[in-house]
């Protein structure tokens, strides 16, 4: 066994996919897949479970990869340690992220830290919605996420970055697209109102606030803006309650609107990371220098 091979069962077992896995490793698939092949005889257990190109870990595999997980950490952290001790900040970090943060805010982030920090320390970023972010998180796919507050997580500290505004979105023929802004009551009288699924945090939100104004969501849900925004465009009469992110800006026939009385501060992006888990020189620098940006928008 070396080190490469934990590696690459590290990256396999977290992405499910050879290709995929290959790819982000930058390897050939028959490389991967002899690599893990040779990892199973050695270890004379089947980590995975295959499905064509696609796998799952086997219970042996889950029990590895906490122990990897653990053993690959406390590498990094030496490295980095060693590197420090050198003069220069390097490793590498794991941050997965909600897109709608991806036009403006993450960016800006970036490239301040980098412009801070140097360049040595790799990050490397994945795209997700919160509720499986956070659980990637707490699997150890990643180290730090960007995503909203998620109750019930006493193991995380969530750290507010980021605020988004909730607007209103409509065809642009739509009547109240020549409104300056549209009311709760031009709420309760669309024809149809689509939103978020209020199992989800932003989806909470929304409906404890049309709540408090008498106003009941039916339904259909979308979980993102451009599908939310692709269905208001489509759908006669529709009215959506959308966050106010890079995911309306494709849709031309969309116009968008201030609701009366919601404040533009309404939804919270947060930094996200496991409160006493071990952390690399690299990660501390990122989450330290993250938790002290401020960022406003032009």
């Amino acid at each position: 066994m070396n080190l490469s091979q934990v590696r690459y069962f590290k990256k396999l077992a977290e992405v499910q996919h050879y290709t995929r896995a290959a790819k982000e490793l930058f390897i050939s698939q028959p490389t991967l897949s002899n690599s893990i092949s040779q990892l199973e005889r050695e270890l004379g257990i089947p980590l995975f479970e295959r499905e064509n190109r696609a796998v799952r870990l086997t219970r042996y595999g889950e029990e590895f990869y906490a122990y990897a997980s653990q053993a690959l950490q406390l590498l990094d952290k030496g490295v980095a340690i060693a590197h420090e001790h050198a003069g220069s900040l390097s490793g590498t970090i794991e941050i997965g992220t909600v897109y709608s943060i991806q036009g403006d805010y993450l960016p800006a982030l970036m490239s301040a830290y980098r412009a801070a920090c140097g360049t040595a320390v790799t990050t490397n970023v994945s795209q997700g919605l919160t509720l499986p972010l956070v659980e990637d998180l707490e699997r150890d796919r990643y180290e730090v996420v960007f995503a909203a507050h998620v109750p019930g997580k006493p193991k995380l500290t969530f750290v507010p970055v980021f605020e988004q505004r909730l607007v209103a979105i409509m065809h642009r023929r739509h009547p109240l697209a020549a409104a300056d802004e549209v009311t709760f009551d031009d709420v309760h009288a669309a024809e149809r109102l689509l939103s978020y699924p209020p199992q989800t945090p932003v989806g909470c939100e929304v409906a404890r606030l049309l709540e408090r104004h008498g106003i009941a969501l039916a339904g259909p849900f979308y979980h993102d803006e451009i599908t939310l925004a692709s269905m208001v465009e489509s759908t006669q009469g529709a009215v959506g309650l959308a966050l106010d992110t890079i995911g309306l800006a494709p849709f031309a026939d969309i116009a968008v609107k201030p609701l009366a009385g919601v404040d533009d501060a309404f939804h919270a992006i947060n930094l996200v990371y496991k409160t006493s888990a071990f952390k690399t020189r690299a990660l501390e620098s990122f989450i330290a220098f993250a938790r002290a940006f401020v960022w406003k928008p032009r």
